[in-house]
């Protein structure tokens, strides 16, 4: 019987690579000191390496969507509340 070759394995794990504050920041729209202060303030997902902020993107991109929907139902429920009669 022959031994599969290690760089034939399907299950190998693929990191995805992070990303510091600039393009983080310009993948989502908003200026990277207002990411790295959301970072130090630990209102968004991210790690400290160094001197430097590194985000995942995937995981930067779920946080601002639910950021998204989270606005959206607010402002829905607040609309709601103004619209009905006293």
């Amino acid at each position: 019987m022959e031994k599969p070759n290690r760089n034939d394995r399907e299950d190998q794990i693929v990191f995805e690579p992070l990303v510091d504050s600039r393009a983080a920041a310009a993948a989502i729209g908003i200026h990277y000191k207002t990411l790295e202060r959301l970072a130090r303030k630990r209102l968004v997902p991210a790690t400290k390496l160094g001197r430097s902020w590194q985000f995942r993107l995937s995981i930067l991109s779920d946080w601002f969507n639910g950021k998204l929907t989270s606005n959206v139902e607010t402002n829905s429920q607040a609309n709601e509340k103004k619209e009905k009669p006293p």
